[in-house]
């Protein structure tokens, strides 16, 4: 009898060890549960995670409504919202990253968004206030916890692509033109004018009325574009940095070739009559007017020198020959004339002699009328 109970003893006892350890581990499983459960949700909590999350969407995406919304905001006259795009999203390919900002205040972060070292916008995210968490946060052991368990969202993104912004600037002849991207710069985007060309830098002293350049800035230029230049006749046009202005003189055609010859057949007769003082000076500068530009340089000289050529000791003059040997075309109409001419004078007291003159005249047309601006010998 005494065994039996000892044996009933010894069931009873295992028993309720083992009811024991089934509570005891059910109370782990259940403390450990909370533990999880709390330890996922405060990961849910930290603003990294859902800065982690926001990034790796704009990476993989490498778009969202935002950026679409500054592109279009954004100046670029030239691109259209397609092109602006592309460039962006080349740009967020680099890779995408960001850093804690100050300020936000309670319940919100401000992040800095950056790409290629520089900032391209900024992210406010804040805690969810109608968050419902899994227990009582109320209740022991959680009110011993200092740390919210709210997970947080984005409230608020702003970009910021002027670092991609570049800036075209280019000299060029008055008369021609540049495009980007098939749009025509106008007087809007000229930040320099009257540059004078420096292959007539020496004539400008005396002529202001010469052809100059033209400094065209554009700003607004996302990533880059290379410009187009078209010259007088709107044909491309390719500006060598290595060579001076001398690379925008074309020469004249065959046709225009004629005509300044004409021009010099006249022009010369009448200026080496008029200068010799074989003819009255006022009749001879009445002949040469018609072949200066009035007011221009040689206008004023040839004015200048009515006086002088009364004093004139030269009975005779016969003009030989009066040759153009080439022309250039300065842009605007204005030419470069060279000429040679071979006269025979005949002077009280020394007799005749052989004058060969070399000149440089530059001269202008309008209207198929051609003046002389400027004469130089050489």
């Amino acid at each position: 009898m005494a065994k039996k109970k000892r044996r009933l003893g010894r069931v009873l006892y295992t028993l309720f060890l083992a009811l024991w350890a089934a509570l005891l581990c059910c109370a782990v499983y259940y403390g450990l549960d909370k533990v999880w459960t709390y330890a996922e949700a405060y990961e849910a909590s930290r603003p990294n995670h859902t800065m982690d999350a926001y990034v790796a969407d704009l990476s993989r995406n490498l778009w969202d409504e935002g950026i679409a919304d500054t592109i279009k905001a954004m100046p670029h006259e030239v691109q259209s919202d397609e092109e602006v795009g592309e460039r962006v999203r080349e740009m967020l390919a680099d890779g995408i990253s960001y850093s804690r900002k100050s300020g936000g205040g309670a319940g919100r972060a401000i992040y800095s968004l950056r790409c290629r070292g520089n900032e391209i916008g900024t992210v406010t995210i804040a805690e969810a206030e109608d968050f419902e968490p899994p227990f009582d946060m109320s209740r022991f052991p959680w009110t011993l916890l200092p740390w919210s368990i709210k997970p947080w969202h984005v409230e608020s993104e702003t970009f910021d692509f002027g670092g991609l912004y570049s800036s075209v600037e280019i000299v060029i002849p008055r008369t021609f033109r540049v495009l980007l991207n098939g749009v025509q710069l106008g007087a809007e985007h000229v930040v320099e004018t009257g540059i004078p060309f420096d292959v007539l830098k020496n004539y400008y002293e005396r002529y202001d009325g010469l052809p100059t350049k033209l400094r065209y800035r554009f700003d607004n230029i996302i990533g880059s574009i290379d410009p187009v230049i078209l010259d007088e006749d709107g044909e491309v046009f390719i500006v060598d940095p290595t060579r001076d202005d001398a690379q925008f003189i074309k020469p004249c055609s065959p046709e225009k070739l004629e005509r300044l010859a004409q021009f010099t057949a006249g022009f010369v007769e009448r200026y080496l009559r008029y200068t010799s003082g074989v003819v009255d000076p006022t009749y001879g500068y009445q002949r040469l007017q018609p072949y200066l530009l009035p007011g221009g340089d040689l206008d004023k000289r040839m004015h200048d020198a009515l006086d002088g050529l009364h004093w004139a000791h030269t009975s005779s003059i016969n003009v030989e020959s009066a040759t153009l040997n080439g022309a250039l075309a300065l842009g605007d109409n204005y030419y470069i004339l060279d000429i040679t001419s071979i006269a025979t004078t005949y002077t009280n007291g020394k007799g005749e002699s052989e004058n060969v003159s070399n000149m440089r005249v530059i001269a202008r047309e309008r209207n198929d009328d051609i003046r002389a601006i400027f004469l130089e010998l050489y």
